[in-house]
Formats: C-alpha cells, sequence, structure tokens
C-alpha cells in the first residue's frame, strides 16, 4: 500500500509551504462556488456552538492568511513531530465538522509543545488534561515527558475522537515492533486485532481491555461536548496509590484533588466566543482546586485580539473568579524567514500587550498568545 503524504514540524521547506497555502486558496474558491451555485442545506452535524456564519467565514480564512502559516499538515495526512517524536494522523473530516478546525495542526500547539519540551510546563508525574485537541499533539507529548496520566478530550463527533483514538494508539500503545512491521510493509494504517480490539466499540469485555491499556500507557481518549459532565474525565484519573484498597481497581474513590487535574491545556481553543463560558465551566470542573493547578492557554492571534480579551475578561470575572497572567507574546517566522529562532523570540520580548490592538492582519496570522490560569 502506498504511504501517505507526510508533513513534518518546522522543516517543510518554502516551496512545500507555498503549495500548501495554493492548495487552501484553491479549496476555498471551490468551496465558494458550490455555495454560490447550491442552495445552502444545514449540516448533519452539529457544532458545539452557535455562530455558523462565523464558522463558515473562519474556514474560508484559511487559504487566505497570505506568508504567515498558522495551520500546518492536511487532513487525512500525517504530521510527522520532531522526526518521529510523534506521528500523528490529521482527522479526515467532511461535512459540519470541518468547522472545528481538528484537522490541522495549529500554531499555538507547536508553541504550547515547545514548552512542554523545554519543562517551562513541567508535566512530570502530573495529571494533565487537553480539551479541544485535535491531533493532541501537546497533550500526547506530556505522556512521552513523563506525566502521570494524560486524558485527550475533543468534541464527541465520530471522525475527531476516532482520529484521536489512532494517534493514542499508534504513538502509545502498538509497540515499536508493530510499528516497524508496518513501515517495512509500506503501511500507515493500523490493522492489527489489537487495535480492533481495544479502539473499536465493543462488549464490555472490550471496554476493559481498553481501560487496562489506558493504564498501562498513562493517556485515555474521550470525547466531550464543553459545558456537559466531565465525570468520565474524572472517573480515568488513576490513583496515586494504584490497587492499595480492595475493590477499587486503581480508580479513585474519594474527592480529593488527586481527583482532578494539575495541568489543563488549552491550544487555539478560544476563536467562537459562544464556547468560552462552557470551555471555563469544564475546565473548573476538572482542575485541582487548591489553587496549585494551572490552565495553559496558547491562542493564535490570527482570530483577533477581541476574542482573547473576551475569553480572559470572562475566566477573571466573579463568575469563574480566576487570576490570569500573560507569559508570552510569540512571534512566528514567515515565508521566508532569515532570522534565527533566538532572534525571534527578543522581537517577542520587546512586545508589549498594548500593542496588540493595532496589529495588522499580516501581524496577527504569525503572534501566538500564551498565558497561564489558575484558581
Amino acid at each position: 500500500m502506498a504511504t501517505k503524504k507526510t508533513t513534518t514540524a518546522f522543516v517543510r521547506s518554502p516551496a512545500q509551504q507555498e503549495a500548501d497555502r495554493i492548495k487552501r486558496l484553491e479549496r476555498t474558491q471551490k468551496r465558494q462556488q458550490e455555495s454560490s451555485s447550491s442552495a445552502p442545506t444545514s449540516s448533519t452535524t452539529s457544532t458545539p456552538t452557535g455562530g455558523r456564519d462565523f464558522l463558515d467565514g473562519f474556514e474560508q480564512s484559511i487559504g487566505l492568511f497570505g506568508d504567515s502559516q498558522v495551520a500546518n499538515g492536511e487532513a487525512g495526512q500525517i504530521f510527522d513531530y520532531q522526526q518521529g517524536v510523534l506521528q500523528l494522523h490529521l482527522a479526515n473530516v467532511a461535512g459540519g465538522v470541518v468547522k472545528l478546525m481538528s484537522h490541522y495542526v495549529w500554531n499555538a500547539a507547536l508553541v504550547m509543545a515547545e514548552y512542554i519540551e523545554a519543562g517551562e510546563v513541567d508535566v512530570r508525574g502530573k495529571r494533565v488534561i487537553e480539551f479541544g485537541a485535535g491531533a493532541a499533539l501537546p497533550g500526547l507529548l506530556c505522556v512521552k515527558r513523563g506525566a502521570q496520566f494524560a486524558t485527550l478530550t475533543d468534541y464527541p463527533d465520530p471522525a475527531i475522537v476516532q482520529n484521536l483514538e489512532r494517534n493514542w494508539f499508534e504513538n502509545l500503545v502498538e509497540s515499536e515492533q508493530d510499528k516497524s512491521a508496518r513501515r517495512i510493509a509500506g503501511t500507515l494504517s493500523c490493522d492489527t486485532e489489537l487495535y480492533k480490539e481495544i479502539v473499536t466499540p465493543a462488549p464490555f469485555v472490550k471496554r476493559s481491555r481498553r481501560d487496562q491499556e489506558e493504564q498501562r500507557v498513562r493517556c485515555a481518549v474521550r470525547g466531550h461536548a464543553w459545558g456537559e459532565s466531565v465525570q468520565d474525565m474524572l472517573d480515568c484519573l488513576p490513583s496515586s496509590t494504584q490497587n492499595s484498597e480492595a475493590g477499587t481497581g486503581g480508580r479513585i474513590q474519594d474527592n480529593s484533588n488527586e481527583k482532578r487535574y494539575d495541568w489543563i491545556l488549552l491550544a487555539d481553543t478560544l476563536w467562537v466566543s459562544d464556547g468560552h463560558a462552557d470551555l471555563l465551566k469544564s475546565c473548573l470542573a476538572v482542575l485541582r482546586e487548591d489553587g496549585q493547578g494551572r490552565i495553559f492557554v496558547c491562542c493564535g492571534l490570527h482570530t483577533g485580539y477581541n476574542t482573547v480579551q473576551r475569553f480572559m475578561a470572562l475566566a477573571t470575572s466573579p463568575v469563574f473568579g480566576l487570576q490570569s497572567k500573560l507569559v508570552e507574546i510569540r512571534r512566528m517566522p514567515v515565508w521566508g524567514e532569515t532570522r534565527s529562532p533566538e532572534e525571534l523570540r527578543r522581537e517577542s520580548e520587546l512586545l508589549k500587550e498594548e500593542v496588540l490592538e493595532q496589529f495588522s492582519v499580516e501581524d496577527r496570522n504569525r503572534t501566538v498568545l500564551v498565558y497561564e490560569l489558575w484558581r
């Protein structure tokens, strides 16, 4: 079987980046032509919030970001992070779920991954959950970098959740021997009996096997609509004293902070303001209550600074009562960039929050904001 095209983080050539941009523009033009030649129809797949017009416009704008690449990869392809550290499938979405933008790896996720790699977001021995995970680069990386447990969540659409499960399986569950066999055979799709037993919806006995694998690899996948029940995401957490009491199965049985998460990761999840309140409800429902938990937010400025301001204002309002800190204004390289990452970092350090409202479209597209929130 022929292998799929692979996208490698940070090493795509200028020609490849330009080709990606042209492809996105062509798809946008095609969608516009199709929409103008046919009557609008309702989607069979709902989104977690309203704002359909905004979502349509945002999706179309992906192809028009100019020389600043804010989204990486293509739907249905492989994104290679750091030459094999993680091989991430990008969801092959269709219909309404395309508006959820889970089929890209956004710059915000790459910036978050840098913080995790550098230990500035220290996940060692911590419980981590990623909301709106998409391909789950930050969440899976946390497992690789020593997290006690990581839960990967996204909107409960089958295409999105199954893609998350696939990345969970191929990067954490599948043995290196099986991976090597697939590569030799030239296949990037996993067809082993173990995959079918663990991931495919099945009776309880297979669910039990999946639970065992989740505990073994210290990572679980859950579909979650913001604002809905979080019990399933709390139940999958291991106890700090596994199997210390008969009949617990290693699961947490009390209401202590062990039942909650130390780190919540949000990478480009703020772009629809209507979803902010529900997202914050879910965050507070799983964040430890003793003030030691942290919400780490990386958000691309391409969707507008006002959207970010609205989220931060709501998060720090009496309704949710969080504290916040702007950690960094990160400048990303543009097409043909000749400056080193260190030079771009120094440029970022000179920027002040007050100037963000004055940014041009090009400046917004190449900027990622990094925040930390806590109780």
